[in-house]
């Protein structure tokens, strides 16, 4: 069974996802065209620190306070190595999506 943590973060996700899907459902039928820009950016966020809380098990303030307490040198590094390994995860996904829907 999931501890109160990880049903945070479990309930988080959904939320934010159920918000998201009604948004795009809603915005869709009456205007006919699709969502962009920034209208995501906090339903996305709320949904990545419950995804977060839901693996890790670890309350968002229990991180913040662990990342603050890290010498500055390390959050320096380890912030470089996150946006890297970020970036790296895009770039990945942008070539397998384009791989599939135009072949190789």
């Amino acid at each position: 069974m999931l501890n109160a943590t990880r049903r945070h973060g479990l309930l988080l996700l959904l939320g934010a996802g159920a918000v998201v899907m009604a948004w795009a459902v809603t915005w869709r039928r009456e205007s006919g065209v699709m969502l962009h820009g920034y209208g995501w950016a906090l339903p996305g966020a709320i949904a990545l620190t419950g995804l977060r809380e839901l693996v890790s098990g670890v309350p968002f303030s229990e991180w913040a306070q662990r990342w603050d307490s890290l010498a500055g040198w390390q959050r320096g590094v380890l912030g470089v190595l996150i946006v890297a390994a970020a970036l790296a995860a895009i770039l990945a996904l942008m070539i397998l999506v384009a791989y599939l829907l135009y072949g190789g």
